[in-house]
């Protein structure tokens, strides 16, 4: 139930808030109610929490009399609603023992208050207040303090495992823990507290009413996701992080580019939407043995910038292009330093402004410790997220940066530093997510550019070189998409799936060694690439002699014969991975452990707070410890369950809800779009 809490002034506004809910707070030391219309207020058919918080400008004294007043409307033989009153548990003994009694006596449930406006107190000492309140005499424990981490708001909230649940009121205060006072009530919590309206909060990240009803109405929750099983052979879709830098990496080429296995995703679509504006022409078309093939004829990244100033261009003193990356953090950061390319190129444009869509322009995408300044360019932002100008022109230089943020900008350099006059050297510290940076160095080997690596501490990039065209260049297949299929397929009848290559750049297929350590049977039958030429396209045979082109190999993942094992795994290096482990681990023996909750901030949505969240809801047993997410295996239930418009939230719901016997349903499935748009279509 949502509890109004009302702090209006005048006895007109209290009682026309109070006509729209069902339940209400009255803060009887923020509204300067008398005797009379004190009583006409909790004369109320309505619920109602008596409170009055004792203060420099409050006495003691006075809090008692005003809340002893609502006490006198339970006299009259006119029926009224429950009644409450909130005391906080520290208040002096005297005062709170009276005000017990009294209450008692008139049918009222007694509520025992614990507020830290400055931090969240250690599991130990707010258990100790629990304990205490509930010795002097609460029907219900309100704990409420101030998290600054995800961290704070799971150990606040892990009150709700050691207690029962309906004797609780628990959440965190602050933007940081906004979305503890919704789970709040789905782990048991009788009431949670809004705001008549945005603008009158109580506290800082406390809903409005209306908002707060609509995310806990099922009717916000449209989607049933329980699908009955897992086809039996799936052809993984085209990698959206290897089809966008090639995408990008063949429009700089001058020539023309024909790239085999494309499967469309918003991501890749993005980049290649992004292109044609750029004067690249792009054609798509259907292949006998490839399935899909992108030719893309380019004049090279220099007649591009040239033809910039023949663009449209805002009527100003400044000449902009604007550019779209849609919903792709990726395209944003590969393109941000290229932008200074392009402006350095063109004789007339002056700025390039890129611009995102979606969720995409809320996350922070650089900082300002981020070293364009060295190497030539502006980056014009707030607080480093889109839209961004961007002006230059780039030049060569000598970087120091941290990759502790992701490899993401990383790439975007490694892809534009070799166009340089001189030659360029990266130094980074802390670097992260590898596995991509190695993928985006063969994207370049391949299109005939060389940079090298020194354990990705230190990348030497030579000056003066070209892209070069590739007349046939397959696309990987998806190792991000194709875990959670795998996964599926490992708490289910098992799977066979098509289209991955062995010994990929890609980092998500370590889901295999994971998969395997928890004792799934997996065969694994590699192709040679190319074995004959079908035409101009690469083929290889198949056993019954039929021509077909093979990009990957054949992974057959076995119905587990036994239990699925506990496991332990560090995804600081594949963080895309980390939903797909939640799901698996969940459905394992014992105590799992996923290292790199760091690292889950800033995507679609803070993964660590939303895997963290709908899992809980479906009783999952979650505990976060700094960079770890501890997870017990055990059966979940149903639920209603949001996506937060994450591609990778969405897929890990619908995943778990294969073994789930109650109805599991999702706000939205359009986000799946992002990365793998058929998706539920793998799902009978």
């Amino acid at each position: 139930m949502i509890c109004l809490s009302i702090r209006e002034k005048s006895l007109a506004d209290i009682l026309e808030a109070l006509s729209k809910v069902q339940m209400a707070e009255i803060r009887l030391d923020l509204s300067p109610l008398n005797r009379a219309e004190t009583v006409s207020v909790f004369h109320s058919k309505k619920d109602l929490i008596a409170t009055c918080r004792i203060t420099d400008e409050m006495s003691a004294d006075e809090c008692k009399k005003r809340l002893q007043w609502t006490f006198l409307a339970s006299r009259t033989k006119k029926s009224v609603g429950k009644r409450y009153i909130d005391i906080e548990y520290d208040a002096p003994a005297e005062y709170r023992e009276e005000l017990i009694i009294a209450a008692r006596r008139r049918g009222y449930k007694i509520i025992l208050s614990y507020h830290n406006f400055k931090v969240t107190d250690s599991f130990e000492r707010i258990a100790e207040i629990y304990n205490k309140c509930k010795e002097l005499g609460a029907d219900i424990v309100k704990i409420v303090t101030t998290a600054q981490s995800i961290q704070d708001c799971t150990r606040l909230l892990k009150l709700y495992t050691e207690y029962p649940g309906e004797q609780i009121v628990a959440f965190g205060m602050g933007k940081m823990a906004r979305f503890t006072r919704i789970l709040s009530l789905h782990l048991g919590a009788p009431f949670g507290y809004a705001a008549l309206e945005e603008g009158k909060e109580s506290a800082e990240g406390q809903y409005a009413y209306a908002e707060m009803e609509k995310i806990i109405s099922k009717k916000n929750y449209p989607h049933s996701v329980n699908k009955k099983s897992l086809i039996d052979s799936i052809i993984a879709p085209a990698s959206k992080s290897h089809s966008q830098r090639a995408i990008l990496a063949a429009a700089w080429a001058k020539g023309k580019t024909n790239l085999y296995g494309y499967t469309p995703c918003a991501d890749s679509e993005a980049a290649i939407e992004l292109i044609k504006f750029l004067g690249v022409k792009v054609k798509i078309e259907k292949c006998k043995h490839l399935k899909t093939k992108v030719e893309v004829t380019s004049p090279g990244i220099e007649d591009i910038s040239k033809s910039l100033s023949k663009v449209d261009l805002f009527t100003r003193a400044i000449k902009t292009v604007e550019l779209s990356v849609g919903e792709s953090g990726l395209l944003s950061r590969l393109l941000i330093p290229t932008a200074g390319q392009l402006v350095g190129k063109s004789k007339g444009v002056d700025e390039i402004k890129i611009v995102g869509k979606g969720s995409l322009n809320n996350r922070v995408l650089f900082s300002s410790t981020d070293p364009f300044s060295e190497i030539g360019m502006e980056v014009i932002s707030h607080d480093g997220r889109l839209p961004a100008i961007i002006k230059g022109p780039i030049k060569d230089g000598n970087i120091k940066l941290s990759g502790s943020g992701g490899s993401q900008l990383i790439s975007g350099l490694l892809m534009s530093l070799p166009l340089c006059d001189k030659n360029s050297t990266i130094e980074i510290s802390e670097p992260s997510s590898t596995p991509y940076i190695d993928l985006t160095i063969q994207t370049l080997k391949d299109f005939g550019v060389t940079i090298t690596n020194h354990d990705f501490y230190e990348f030497k990039i030579p000056g003066r070189q070209r892209y070069k065209p590739k007349p046939f260049y397959p696309l990987e297949g998806d190792w991000s998409g194709a875990s959670m299929l795998f996964v599926a397929g490992a708490i289910t009848k098992g799977v066979t799936i098509t289209n991955l290559p062995i010994d990929s750049k890609q980092a998500d297929e370590k889901i295999i060694d994971v998969l395997r350590g928890c004792g799934v049977e997996i065969n694994i039958t590699e192709y040679p690439k190319y074995l004959v030429m079908c035409g101009d396209v690469p083929c290889a045979f198949k056993e019954d002699n039929t021509k077909e082109v093979i990009l990957g190999s054949k992974i057959e993942l076995l119905k587990p014969k036994n239990s699925l094992q506990s496991f332990e795994f560090d995804a600081t290096n594949s963080p895309d991975l980390f939903p797909t482990l939640v799901v698996l681990a969940l459905k394992c023996n014992g105590v799992s452990r996923i290292k790199g909750v760091n690292r889950l901030s800033n995507k679609e949505s803070n993964r660590a707070e939303s895997l963290y969240t709908e899992f809980t809801k479906l009783g999952a047993s979650i505990e976060i410890d700094g960079d770890w997410m501890i997870i017990r295996g055990g059966e979940l239930h149903g639920g209603l369950c949001s996506s937060h418009n994450d591609h990778r939230v969405a897929m890990a719901v619908i995943t778990a809800a294969l073994t789930i016997k109650e109805k599991v349903y999702l706000d939205n499935l359009d986000c799946i779009s992002k990365s793998f748009p058929d998706f539920l279509k793998n799902f009978d």
